[in-house]
């Protein structure tokens, strides 16, 4: 597989990573956007001097049938390169990244123990919606702080909004400060609503949940208002780094006029908070045979029944051909249409292929083609 410029005068991806840090690459799902992030942990590892690592979020653990190698947990795992780069990959474990965040802020041992205990947190840590992306967070602050990386590459989880990963830290902060849950803590909010209003909650949710079921609810959030505070502070300070002039953000999307559409509502988005995005790579899109108006035309030819060279019996056998050739540079023609939305940004595409890259040689040669 690979990739070429959409326009001649459009530059790779190269320029645009050489500069940075980090490099945050978002999408929805299905787009190709951890072999993309894959590829381009190859090519970097080799053209910049240091060594380079591919963080994943992605909970259908793609990265490992990437790169064809066995990645466990949250340790970052050397991958073997083609030219000796330095490059390790990494894919998220959401409870063990969980309880590590809650081990370092929490005030002892005892409390963290107790957190970790707690069937709610369990629960909590593994099911949580944006978890996948809070603690994605806390695990990078970790990495970046080793100083250990010349660049870091986030295949951020798949989500229809990216900005969902930038604004974890906040949603988890409004959860665990909600006023529902001020209440059953017996927090400032426990007042308005009354002792005896909290009794009769307290009972109906025995007999409804059972007494230890309810018991663990109060206990969870209680304790976690002991580490809640240092946790934000923390994945914040991350996502300000990840918002900020060391960082690059590449959208991956599908060459269809809807995922296209879709690229164009994130840049609104990130205009509306003083941010860019530094670059596209639009994947799957028809194979550069399709997009040649002379493939179009000599298809046209057999199909309309003109001799040309052709005996009439050659024609009629070549014209199924033809109409599949018609058919495919059709979507060719409306991919260019959608695609053009995108003037003004390092655009590249790749063309579609049965298979997707699944070793070191086929995301090396991928990546080449993007840089």
């Amino acid at each position: 597989m690979n990739a070429r410029n959409a326009g001649a005068s459009r530059l790779g991806l190269g320029p645009i990573a050489e500069g940075r840090s980090l490099l945050v690459v978002a999408g929805a799902g299905g787009v190709g956007k951890t072999t993309v992030s894959a590829a381009l942990g190859m090519v970097a590892a080799d053209r910049l001097d240091g060594e380079v690592l591919v963080l994943t979020i992605d909970p259908a653990r793609r990265l490992a049938s990437a790169l064809g190698m066995e990645i466990d947990g949250n340790d970052a795992v050397r991958v073997p390169h083609p030219t000796g780069g330095l490059l390790s990959a990494a894919m998220l474990d959401p409870g063990r990244a969980w309880d590590a965040l809650v081990r370092q802020e929490a005030p002892d041992a005892a409390t963290a123990d107790r957190i970790i205990a707690n069937p709610v947190y369990r629960r909590i840590a593994d099911t949580f919606v944006h978890g996948n992306d809070y603690a994605a967070l806390s695990w990078l602050e970790d990495a970046i702080a080793s100083d250990r990386y010349r660049l870091i590459i986030v295949d951020t989880p798949p989500s229809q909004n990216a900005l969902d990963f930038f604004d974890a830290p906040q949603r988890v902060e409004e959860f665990f400060s909600s006023s529902l849950l001020n209440w059953l803590t017996g927090g400032q909010s426990g007042s308005i609503v009354g002792a005896a209003a909290t009794r009769t909650f307290g009972s109906l949710a025995d007999r409804l949940l059972g007494s230890q079921f309810f018991s663990d609810i109060v206990e969870f959030f209680t304790l976690m208002q002991t580490v809640v505070p240092g946790m934000v502070e923390r994945t914040s300070a991350v996502a300000a780094d990840l918002a900020g002039d060391d960082a690059a953000l590449l959208a991956v999307s599908a060459p269809a006029a809807a995922s296209i559409d879709r690229v164009g509502a994130l840049v609104a988005e990130l205009d509306e908070r003083g941010l860019t995005l530094d670059g596209v790579v639009v994947n799957g899109v028809e194979p550069p045979e399709f997009w040649d108006p002379n493939v179009a035309d000599a298809a046209e030819r057999v199909t309309s029944g003109e001799r040309s060279h052709f005996s009439q019996s050659n024609t009629a056998l070549l014209t199924p051909g033809a109409e599949y050739v018609l058919e495919r540079c059709a979507v060719a023609a409306a991919q260019a249409e959608a695609i053009a939305q995108l003037d003004g940004f390092a655009t590249l595409t790749i063309p579609r292929t049965v298979h997707s890259p699944s070793n070191v040689a086929g995301l090396a040669a991928l990546g080449e083609g993007l840089w």
